[in-house]
């Protein structure tokens, strides 16, 4: 039986509303779906989070200027965090793409669309 559009959109919004942690870090095994999390997190940002349709969101997470790491950043992790306790952590999303410098002479913005089906 499939699922009812109105259905669909609560569970996108119900996504939406966990994502709330963008962890850039240096891992760079290919992504799977038995991942942890990230393998070796460099930095936390808080992520723009839009639901787009009953569909699709949009994540963006931003690194400025004052983010500058020696290694490569090669993973990015979008994760929920309990604002109530600091040890609960649901990874949702783990990426990984070609080594990227991020030194001061740099802004790094990463998007991503989500499609939940």
């Amino acid at each position: 039986m499939p699922i009812l559009t109105e259905a669909n959109r609560y569970l996108t919004e119900q996504l939406a509303n966990r994502i709330n942690e963008m962890v850039f870090g240096f891992g760079g095994s290919v992504a799977t779906p038995e991942d942890g999390g990230a393998e070796r997190p460099a930095v936390v940002v808080t992520p723009t989070v839009r639901v787009l349709d009953e569909h699709t969101l949009s994540v963006e997470g931003r690194l400025t200027i004052s983010d500058t790491f020696s290694v490569p950043l090669r993973e990015v992790v979008l994760q929920y965090r309990s604002p109530t306790d600091n040890t609960d952590i649901t990874p949702l999303f783990r990426y990984t793409f070609k080594s990227i410098d991020k030194t001061s002479s740099n802004e790094l913005k990463f998007s991503v669309i989500v499609e939940v089906n």
